[in-house]
């Protein structure tokens, strides 16, 4: 009897399957690795003393939260550290400082990066650099924007501070890679998922695939932030992987965004030990968590073919690609479309989201924002991402020697700093958004403004993209579904149809 086609294509189809699960490697192995460059005072001798010395930290850390002098000095100790290797004997200067940190960012900044980062810039002088963490910090509008376009030379860090990996993040996730690894590896993410040959076409399905997840009634204000965020992550997976998300599903994959566990990201390797790592443990189950789900929906195949594309940059497993690729779809993409849609629904509704509600000057009231939206909703998004950035800052490494100033005394007047080649460079788009020099009447919300394209988010510049190795491939993709999401509200709709 002859074999008929669909039990070949079966066939294949389980060929494949049992090719991809052998390749997929050992998931208690992967996530039992050992940590990597751990500063000695990060190591759990120095969490022991923090532990034996912890009223007198906490006292510390509290006047140095408090005190601007003093936060200054501690800064000046952890850069010195930072230069000569974070030796153990100036562990104390670190247990003040990243537990002052944390606390500048909840008590004396409410929450806000962008108020966090304005603090900061003042408390070093008000000038265009200060140090925070193991780097310097940059803002105007004109070197961020050069930097982005530049070849950066990246590490394992995130808020110019070296971060947990593999504990927290694989260490060869894109934002952490650069020279031959970093272009190959993205080439495959950008031809396998990213280009819009690949997505593009199902964006028309969007309304039908959001509808289990839709309120009712729906509207700017039972548009919530959960609901809001389970929708672009059904979005993202379904656009990238053609497959629909289960509620239970969405809201694993939700997690990896500000409401969720982004914020543990932020915290370095110390703070983490300090809290016994149970926060880095949360993020441990997050990723197995979104990696059954990965599974649970026939992806590795999909892992395993990525990285045999790879050639000589192809990773131990599938399992530790489909990991990173976690990171890229996850926390960069729904997590960044995420604050970018909510961003646009609070908008809609006067207010704001990181910054606070004093840092945008909105139109009259007797403006409607739905019919500014509604006339064009690219111009209105983009001006939301301007004025309330999903991606606040990032961090590389200098090239070569920089030279910077900034007051990092207690008393005195900035000074120049020379930083050899290879510290991290963090560079603020949040303020360079709101660069003066470069828009006009920069805290006004005008999605009409004519140099509006000249923003500078999705890791470049929109009015000139091919200028940026490290732009969003997926930045298209994201505007799509903050349409789509938007697109459910009635005011919404009612301005559509009456257009």
């Amino acid at each position: 009897m002859a074999e008929l086609p669909f039990q070949r294509l079966v066939e294949e189809d389980e060929a494949m399957s049992k090719v991809a699960d052998e390749k997929w490697g050992d998931e208690h192995a992967y996530f039992s690795q050992p940590a990597m460059n751990v500063p000695a005072d990060a190591s759990w001798l120095s969490v022991v003393g923090f532990y034996l010395f912890l009223p007198l930290n906490l006292g510390m850390a509290l006047l140095t939260t408090f005190l601007d002098p003093m936060f200054r000095w501690v800064a000046s100790l952890a850069q010195f550290s930072t230069m000569h290797g974070r030796p153990l004997w100036m562990c104390w200067a670190w247990w003040w400082y990243q537990v002052a940190g944390a606390l500048q960012l909840i008590a004396r900044s409410g929450g806000s990066r962008f108020t966090l980062f304005s603090r900061s810039r003042a408390i070093f002088g008000g000038g265009d650099w200060w140090w925070h963490g193991e780097g310097a910090w940059s803002c105007p509008y004109a070197g961020v924007r050069a930097t982005m376009a530049s070849e950066q030379q990246r590490r394992p860090a995130f808020g110019a501070v070296a971060t947990a990996v593999p504990e927290l993040f694989p260490a060869e996730i894109l934002l952490f890679l650069d020279g031959p690894k970093w272009k190959a590896s993205r080439q495959v993410l950008v031809d396998t998922l990213t280009a819009p040959s690949n997505w593009a076409s199902r964006v028309a399905a969007l309304p039908d695939v959001l509808a289990a997840f839709k309120p009712t009634p729906c509207s700017l204000a039972t548009l919530d932030k959960p609901t809001s965020d389970r929708m672009v992550a059904a979005a993202v997976w379904f656009l990238l992987f053609g497959v629909q998300l289960t509620p239970e599903q969405a809201t694993t994959v939700a997690q990896w965004g500000a409401s969720g566990m982004a914020g543990y990201f932020v915290f370095p390797r110390l703070i983490h030990r300090i809290a016994f790592n149970l926060l880095l443990k949360k993020v441990t189950t997050l990723r197995k968590d979104t990696l059954a789900v990965f599974t649970a929906h026939g992806l590795r195949p999909l892992a395993a073919k990525m990285n045999d594309a790879l050639g000589p940059h192809r990773r131990p497993s599938s399992l530790a690609l489909a990991d990173e690729l976690m990171y890229a779809v996850n926390f960069a993409g729904v997590g960044g479309t995420q604050h970018a849609c909510w961003g646009t629904l609070q908008f809609l509704q006067r207010k704001t989201v990181d910054v606070k509600q004093a840092a945008v000057v909105f139109p009259p009231e007797s403006v409607s924002l739905v019919e500014m939206y509604v006339a064009h909703p690219d111009n209105f998004i983009t001006e939301c991402v301007r004025l309330d950035a999903p991606v606040t800052s990032a961090t590389c490494a200098f090239a070569s020697t920089t030279t910077v100033a900034y007051n990092n005394a207690c008393c005195g007047a900035p000074a120049e700093h020379s930083l050899p080649a290879g510290t991290l460079h963090q560079y603020v788009l949040s303020i360079a958004n709101r660069d003066p020099a470069h828009f006009d009447k920069a805290d006004v919300f005008d999605p009409s403004r004519s140099n509006l394209k000249d923003m500078i988010g999705w890791n470049g510049a929109l009015s000139k993209p091919a200028d940026y190795p490290r732009i969003c491939p997926g930045q298209a993709m994201s505007v799509a579904i903050i349409q789509a999401v938007v697109g459910l509200a009635e005011e919404v709709q009612q301005v559509g149809r009456s257009a």
